[in-house]
């Protein structure tokens, strides 16, 4: 009798000291639930339960369970000292990197990032995402947001601002107003677009709607760096000629999504952003275009290319005359 009571303790020692270890691994163990690391922003309400910022932190793909959360925050004495706010987390942080973040207090700053080629769409949601207001208010002041006399072109569009939000990483402070944002966003544009590289631009006959509207072009068709150059170069050749840029990266605008293979019948749609169709630019921009896609339009080499394809690599193959555009086609594609 004494030996399974002594048997007896042991095993629960035993389960125990595992389930020790396992709270312990998982309070300090980096969150693998999500994908790819980004951060989250979320907002904790005041008198929040710990029970409802776990269950929210779970719904996020924060926490792996928002059971080991709440037990966490009791043997760690926390559960009244996580305070109300704006939060940015990192999916893949730690249990007890993500406490101590949530006892620090709210947020000042947001951060964003805009990747190079989104549209004024894709820009709003992710605002949105990030907890900086309705995507819908920050696209009805876009509209009408116009702080620089060069956004506007010679056809109607339905955002002048299109293609003169710079890409890159922002801290936006919470409560920011949507043109505040677009204001900040536009602004950093203007900045990079120095005395010299609108001296090139005037160098090259062009107005800077026009420059910022062909490099839109080259963000969206370019994949790999090295093509952005020569793509540019064969969109200046062929208005040039006066022959249509026939850019896929148009059409998909007008899709409003990144179709992987155009159709004959999609490069019929009637609009007037299709390069297909009408000869010159488009309208305006079709994206925000990066540093590298602008200096590859004013570094265009001299060029008797006018097709090119990409593979299903993405890299690009050019060519000088319909004949061997369709045999490169056809040797990638089959068709």
């Amino acid at each position: 009798m004494d030996r399974r009571v002594k048997w007896i303790g042991i095993g629960v020692i035993g389960v125990v000291l595992i389930l020790c270890i396992a709270m312990i691994t998982m309070y300090l163990k980096p969150n693998s639930v999500a994908g790819t690391p980004q951060d989250v922003v979320f907002t904790v309400d005041k008198d929040q339960t710990g029970a409802e910022i776990g269950d929210m932190l779970y719904e996020k793909g924060i926490i792996s369970s928002p059971t080991t959360f709440r037990l966490a925050l009791r043997l760690t004495g926390s559960m009244d000292k996580l305070q109300q706010g704006y939060y940015q987390i990192p999916q893949n942080a730690s249990l007890r990197q993500v406490i101590a973040l949530l006892q620090k207090g709210k947020l000042q700053e947001i951060k964003v990032i805009i990747p190079e080629g989104y549209t004024i769409q894709q820009i709003a949601d992710e605002l949105e995402k990030d907890g900086l207001g309705p995507k819908e208010a920050f696209l009805e002041k876009a509209k009408t947001y116009v702080p620089y006399q060069y956004m506007y072109g010679p056809a109607k569009v339905d955002y002048r601002v299109e293609g003169f939000l710079f890409p890159s990483t922002y801290e936006i402070p919470v409560g920011s107003t949507p043109e505040e944002i677009l204001k900040r966003m536009a602004g950093e544009m203007n900045k990079q677009l120095t005395p010299e590289i609108r001296a090139q631009i005037e160098a090259k006959h062009m107005t800077i709607f026009e420059f910022i509207t062909l490099a839109s072009l080259v963000e969206k068709e370019a994949l790999f760096d090295e093509d952005r150059p020569i793509i540019a170069a064969v969109f200046l050749k062929r208005l040039q000629i006066g022959m249509p840029l026939q850019s896929c990266a148009s059409i998909q605008y007008i899709l409003g999504y990144p179709k992987p293979h155009i159709s004959i019948e999609d490069t019929k749609l009637p609009s007037p952003y299709n390069t297909y169709m009408h000869v010159g630019l488009p309208p305006g921009p079709i994206a925000n275009p990066g540093m590298k896609s602008m200096e590859a339009v004013l570094n265009a080499p001299s060029t008797d290319y006018l097709f090119f394809v990409a593979d299903k690599e993405g890299h690009h193959h050019f060519t000088k005359t319909y004949e061997e555009h369709m045999k490169v086609v056809e040797s990638i594609y089959g068709e």
